[in-house]
């Protein structure tokens, strides 16, 4: 197995300017502790089935310094013991060689089923994030995720019962309301009063979502920076693709960090100097292949159905779906051997095939992102793939009705 070093310092020419300085508060202070040596945060966000523990291991050897574990669903969490033990830690993360600071996503809509939740957590975790992001159907179904902004009232009741009786720290993380950045501010302020410590703004609405994504706003980011970060931490979430893009935002917004789902989902290595300026927008990190053989190490040492937040195959053969897209795609071979898997050896003999199919003359440092951009081609000006882009089996999808016990629409996810 490759190893490749943690991130380096970025250059001074692409840094953003001047060196950081962050206000005397208690939650800043809080956020450079858990930072320790970084200046920034660097996040994997909360995903259904995908955010799962050998998943964090593998995105944390490549630089990420902070990890969200899936949404988990508070009413669940307190009435069944199945789905309780699937999403109970077994031990502190954060304490791990291979790990670091971890925060537990709740999704809900009561403040005191979300407590009860919440208090069943082992006394290590410390910090809570609610899910206020959601824009699935489900969600609204539920009256939570990006639906429950809608509902400040109740979702203020939340933060502020979280916060004097959970004896946790709690963050939120918010999409833009759909009326607009005025309205959202003076929410997240309300928020920011009832105690939250942290703020992830996804540039976007609810109504942004799948194919209707559309271009994040970072803009409207920097207002929320510029009217609460001198209270508490403000990250970014959406348009991570790189970390000349994780520069690019840090330098406009002015956050103390950036959070990603869909580009560090497709590459848990996006947090390193590839597919930069400075690499002439090669591939310097680790291989689509390699990859997805290091997380099903992974997934044998720390099974993500066991105490990882994952179900099982499902989870593991999805990720190998995000991780090699662009090598699936033009080898139905390739794809045949993956939905035919059922086992990570089986796994491990589609990357097999796929390295065969490429013969030993292949050459990593033209890889790049390729199933974050399927909805992004047209929209954004990039350069689409070169072959016929073919939709594989609806198996690999994450599934919010699966992992929640309920019926449900299929895929989806903050992004």
């Amino acid at each position: 197995m490759t190893e490749f070093q943690a991130n380096p310092a970025a250059p001074p020419e692409l840094a953003p300017p001047n060196q950081p300085t962050w206000p005397d508060t208690e939650p800043h202070r809080w956020l450079t502790g858990l930072l320790k040596d970084d200046d920034y945060a660097y996040i994997v966000a909360p995903m259904v089935d995908q955010s799962d523990l050998p998943f964090r291991f593998l995105a944390r050897r490549y630089s990420s310094n902070l990890c969200y574990t899936p949404m988990i669903h508070s009413r669940m969490f307190t009435t069944d013991v199945k789905y309780r033990e699937k999403f109970m830690p077994q031990f502190d993360e954060a304490k791990h060689p291979l790990g670091g600071p971890v925060f537990h996503q709740f999704c809900g809509n009561d403040a005191e089923t979300m407590l009860a939740a919440v208090n069943l957590l082992p006394d290590y975790c410390e910090v809570v994030d609610i899910n206020c992001g959601c824009p699935q159907g489900i969600a609204k179904r539920g009256g939570y995720g990006a639906f429950l902004l809608e509902e400040g009232d109740k979702l203020v009741k939340i933060v502020k019962t979280l916060v004097e009786k959970s004896n946790r720290r709690v963050t939120v993380k918010v999409r833009i309301l759909p009326t607009g950045i005025s309205d959202s501010i003076a929410l997240y302020t309300r928020l920011v009063d009832a105690g939250a410590s942290l703020l992830t703004i996804h540039g976007r609405t609810r109504h942004q979502k799948g194919q209707l994504t559309g271009k994040v706003d970072w803009n409207a980011i920097k207002q929320v920076v510029d009217a609460l970060g001198c209270r508490i931490p403000i990250i970014a979430n959406g348009g991570i693709s790189s970390m000349d893009d994780v520069r690019a935002c840090i330098a406009q917004t002015g956050v103390r960090g950036v959070m990603s789902s869909e580009g560090v989902l497709e590459y848990p290595a996006l947090f390193m100097e590839t597919n930069v300026a400075t690499t002439e927008g090669k591939r310097t990190g680790p291989s689509r292949v390699t990859l997805a053989r290091e997380y099903l190490e992974l997934d044998l040492k720390f099974p993500n159905n066991c105490g990882g937040q994952g179900s099982g195959l499902k989870c593991a053969k999805t990720h190998l779906q995000h991780f090699l897209y662009s090598d699936l795609q033009p080898f139905p071979e390739a794809r045949t051997a993956m939905h035919e898997s059922h086992s990570n050896e089986d796994m491990v003999k589609v990357c097999d095939l796929i390295e065969k199919n490429y013969g030993e003359k292949y050459d990593k440092s033209g890889e790049e992102l390729g199933w974050y951009n399927r909805h992004r081609c047209e929209k954004e000006g990039e350069t689409k793939l070169d072959f016929k882009q073919v939709e594989l089996d609806e198996d690999f999808g994450g599934c919010f009705g699966g992992m929640l016990g309920e019926n449900a629409e299929c895929g989806g996810g903050d992004y």
